[in-house]
């Protein structure tokens, strides 16, 4: 299962992950896995947050559970449980000594712990949360080309399982792989199933981030969403003009009315996707709301 460590500190979460795994990648977003009684969970830690707001949403989107360290209220623990709620992340505990404002949100849920060490415990005693008979869904966060072996494409399986000679479809760009060969943890398999953090060589063009679908998926592609919008409570200012869509590792400029997205280039959703709706540049909360998406115009 995929974990996303967060907190307003990054010295905090890299000390956290570090407690319980070892890290398996960097970048934007950081990787962490720990191999405890025979079971995976990878630890998600959004490594260049509060700086820029989209490694956090990469974070989430990968997530099953997350775990929030909390040494005081700041602004950006605010525009952390905004980003919790507005997702509608349910699964999580809470290391904090402070009160926090949680009423009305789905973190009044979670489960809170006194220290971290108590944490560490909790998330190793989670079973699994794979969805291995749903259908094909997973994230690709980076692909490249390396000498002597071909294309390769590093994600995170969210539901379905991939094998090799499967042929995938890349969105929103509709490109097609077909596996070649599958790494897990640095050794090679038959097969990667739901929550499972994969390496897999395959046929095909290097691809942006985003969504890996089987070809005969549901997703609707397009630059025109209907469905609905609803503004955070805890944003104040005005919706800029120009605003961007995020969900499933896309992050696409567009506008904004009341049943509308307009987007400046294509995006993958399905019925009911929670599209959250960000100002980047907005010098107090970033996340202005969510649109839930309903059927391509």
């Amino acid at each position: 299962m995929f974990i996303a460590v967060l907190s307003d500190n990054p010295e905090s979460r890299k000390s956290f992950c570090k407690m319980v795994g070892k890290e398996t990648g960097s970048g934007d977003i950081s990787f962490y896995t720990s191999n405890f009684q025979g079971t995976i969970r990878t630890l998600v830690e959004p490594s260049l947050y509060p700086d820029k707001l989209q490694p956090l949403l990469h974070s989430l989107s990968i997530a099953d559970y997350a775990v929030l360290l909390v040494g005081q209220l700041t602004p950006q623990v605010g525009e952390i449980i905004v980003a919790l709620d507005l997702l509608g992340k349910k699964e999580g505990l809470i290391v904090s000594e402070g009160e926090l404002p949680l009423k009305g949100t789905v973190l009044e849920g979670y489960k809170r712990m006194d220290s971290p060490e108590d944490a560490k415990m909790e998330i190793l005693s989670l079973s699994s949360s794979g969805s291995f008979d749903a259908p094909l869904f997973a994230l690709t966060d980076s692909s490249f080309a390396v000498k002597s072996v071909g294309n390769v494409m590093l994600g995170a399986l969210k539901s379905g399982k991939i094998k090799k000679r499967d042929k995938l479809l890349h969105l929103p760009s509709k490109l097609e792989a077909e596996v070649k060969s599958i790494q897990l943890n640095d050794a090679d398999s038959a097969e990667v199933s739901a929550g499972g953090r994969f390496g897999i060589c395959y046929k095909g063009e290097l691809f942006d981030r985003g969504i890996l679908v089987s070809p005969e998926n549901s997703l609707a592609i397009g630059t025109s969403v209907s469905g609905e919008f609803s503004k955070s409570r805890f944003f104040k200012g005005e919706l800029p003009q120009k605003i961007h869509a995020y969900s499933s590792l896309q992050f696409v400029e567009g506008s904004l009315s009341a049943d509308s997205l307009e987007l400046e280039r294509e995006f993958a959703y399905r019925e009911g996707e929670r599209i959250l709706i960000v100002d980047p540049g907005s010098r107090g909360l970033r996340i202005c709301g969510v649109f839930v998406a309903g059927s391509r115009k």
